[in-house]
């Protein structure tokens, strides 16, 4: 595992950045590895806690609860291509991504999508391996139905990848939303938009 202090002193970074329009921003020196990213009930953006995973890419972690529900109720209209980065105006972003880091980041994801029992209301969980990011974002944000918690994994996941890839190109930034299940699963660059809107979901 990464040194404690700079795991620290680089989340610090993450939860003191501000928001801008509407994505998380990842700072440039993040460490590899699962983050989960909680945000506080009622705000725009406020997060309220954080946990990092030190997830390995390399291992095959197998489903203890919950190995997903696949074929995903979604359709072409639900993937939304990422080709334009909203937050960022003075900062050009090229479709360029290194495909084996993006899979490393997809594997990690989905490692602890395995292991963990759920995704906290109102939260996302991501993956990041050098630049590379996929992640997975709960829209939930009743937090008092525990028996609607949200799950995540592998399976769902490769649909989700096999989605993006028809339906923006393989390995593009790309979000699909799964509206009645209210998550989200997408896959981008460490300064590319990440949960698009999340920091709306919690001011309703």
């Amino acid at each position: 595992m990464l040194p404690h202090f700079r795991i620290l002193a680089a989340t610090v970074a993450l939860l003191a950045c501000p928001l801008l329009l509407h994505a998380l921003t990842v700072p440039d020196d993040l460490p590899d590895g699962v983050y989960e990213i909680d945000w506080a009930p009622g705000t725009k953006g406020q997060i309220a806690s954080w946990t990092y995973f030190d997830i390995p890419h390399d291992v095959n972690i197998t489903a203890i609860k919950f190995n997903g529900v696949v074929p995903l109720p979604v359709g072409g209209h639900d993937v939304d291509c990422l080709l334009d980065d909203r937050r960022l105006e003075n900062i050009t972003l090229s479709d360029f991504t290194r495909a084996d880091d993006q899979t490393k980041a997809m594997t990690m994801l989905g490692n602890w999508c395995e292991m963990a029992t759920y995704l906290h209301k109102d939260a996302m969980a991501f993956a990041l391996y050098n630049d590379m990011i996929w992640y997975v974002c709960n829209w939930d944000n009743m937090h008092n139905f525990f028996s609607n918690i949200q799950r995540c994994s592998k399976l769902e996941i490769h649909d989700a990848a096999a989605w993006m890839d028809r339906r923006c190109g393989a390995d593009k930034r790309a979000e699909l939303s799964i509206g009645y299940w209210q998550k989200t699963y997408g896959r981008s660059q460490r300064f590319g938009d990440i949960c698009n809107f999340k920091d709306l979901w919690s001011g309703n």
